[in-house]
C-alpha cells in the first residue's frame, strides 16, 4: 500500500477487485490498513506502534498515520502510552458482545428509512455484495470484511440521518467486524446470503423486512453464551 498525503481516494490491498474505494479519507484508509494487520497476526497483542514507523511504510505524512492511531485506541485496538506512543491492545471478545446488540437496533432504524430511498436504486449495494461474494471465493476473510462494512455504511447513509450516522461511525464497524473475524464468530458463508436477502428486501422498497433483517444479521455476529450481552437482541 503506497499514498500520498493529499489523497481521499486509495487502492485497498486487501480488496479482492483491487479497484479504489472512492472518497475515502486517507486516515482511514491507514486506520483500516493497520486493523487488518493486527487481526491477521502481523502486529501481536503489546508491539509498539509508532505514527513514523507507520507512515514510512505507507509512503504517507505523519499526520495521518497520526490520526489512524488515535481511531484505533478510542475504538479500543491500541492503547496508548504517555511518551511511549501506542500498543497494540489484546482483542477482547466482551467488547464485541457488548456493541453489536447496539448495532442492531441502529441498522433496524436505518433499513427502515433507507427503503424509501434505495427501492430500485441498489447498485452500490450490488457492487459490495459481488465484491463480498469475490473476497469469499478466494478465501480473503479481510476483503470480505472490508466490503461487508461498505453494504452497511451506504444503507446507513442513505438512511438519511446524522445522528445515526455518526453514532454507527462511533461504533467502529470496520473494527466489530474484524473483530468478529478473529474470533471466528461469524459463519461468512451464510453472511454472504444474508446481505443479499437485505439488498432485495432493499430493493423492492419492503422497510419492515429490511429492518427486520439488518437487526438479525447484525445480532447472529454475537456468541449466544450464557450470559451474554447478545440477549440484548433476543425478539420478543
Amino acid at each position: 500500500m503506497t499514498v500520498t498525503a493529499g489523497e481521499s481516494t486509495v487502492k485497498d490491498p486487501d480488496s479482492s477487485s483491487g479497484g479504489p474505494l472512492v472518497a475515502t479519507p486517507l486516515r482511514v484508509r491507514v486506520r483500516d490498513h493497520i486493523a487488518a494487520r493486527i487481526v491477521d497476526g502481523t502486529y501481536v497483542p503489546g508491539q509498539r506502534l509508532t505514527e513514523l514507523e507507520i507512515a514510512r511504510s505507507l509512503g504517507t505524512s505523519q499526520t495521518p498515520a497520526r490520526e489512524a492511531l488515535r481511531d484505533l485506541a478510542g475504538m479500543g485496538f491500541v492503547e496508548s502510552e504517555p511518551n511511549k506512543g501506542c500498543r497494540v491492545r489484546e482483542l477482547d471478545s466482551e467488547d464485541l458482545r457488548q456493541a453489536h446488540p447496539v448495532r442492531a437496533a441502529l441498522e433496524e432504524i436505518a433499513g427502515h428509512s433507507a427503503a424509501r430511498h434505495l427501492k430500485g436504486k441498489t447498485t452500490d449495494l450490488a457492487s459490495a455484495l459481488d465484491g463480498m461474494r469475490a473476497a469469499q471465493e478466494n478465501g480473503d476473510l479481510i476483503a470480505l470484511c472490508f466490503h461487508s462494512t461498505r453494504f452497511h455504511r451506504h444503507i446507513v447513509e442513505s438512511a438519511g440521518n446524522d445522528a445515526l450516522t455518526r453514532a454507527w461511525n462511533a461504533l467502529g464497524i470496520e473494527m466489530l467486524t474484524l473483530v468478529g473475524a478473529a474470533h471466528d464468530q461469524v459463519g461468512f458463508p451464510n453472511s454472504v446470503e444474508e446481505h443479499a436477502a437485505i439488498m432485495a428486501a432493499l430493493e423492492a422498497g419492503q422497510a419492515a423486512a429490511a429492518a427486520r433483517l439488518l437487526k438479525s444479521h447484525a445480532c447472529s455476529y454475537v456468541t449466544r453464551d450464557p450470559g451474554s450481552t447478545g440477549a440484548l437482541c433476543t425478539t420478543p
